[in-house]
């Protein structure tokens, strides 16, 4: 997995905490503790797509007078699938309290 606060990759065996169930789930990276997770409706919308494909070709497959409907149902749910994926990634719900001391060194490093 990759943290989109500090752009550290981790394994998924290092998160030590973890909140809220199903797809509604939570991690916290283990390097900069801030705590991430997907988005919900963008889930529900790659199953949906996931799900209507598979059974418009079972549908198509068996049932041949079906094919002009299913075949253009298939294609555009697998395409709503694709496009759901793509943008479903890990983003972060709750940041980490930044130090401001530290902050601060870091400017005066580079001035």
């Amino acid at each position: 997995m990759l943290c989109t606060h500090c752009s550290q990759s981790f394994r998924v065996d290092t998160v030590n905490a973890q909140r809220g169930k199903g797809l509604s789930a939570e991690v916290q990276c283990p390097h900069c503790f801030a705590w991430l997770g997907k988005s919900v409706a963008l889930s529900y919308i790659k199953i949906t797509g996931f799900y209507i494909g598979a059974i418009a070709l079972l549908i198509g497959y068996f049932y041949a007078e079906w094919r002009t409907v299913t075949t253009p149902v298939a294609i555009l749910s697998t395409m709503m699938l694709l496009v759901s994926h793509m943008m479903d990634h890990l983003k972060v719900i709750e940041a980490p309290e930044q130090d401001d001391a530290a902050d601060e060194e870091h400017r005066q490093k580079y001035r």
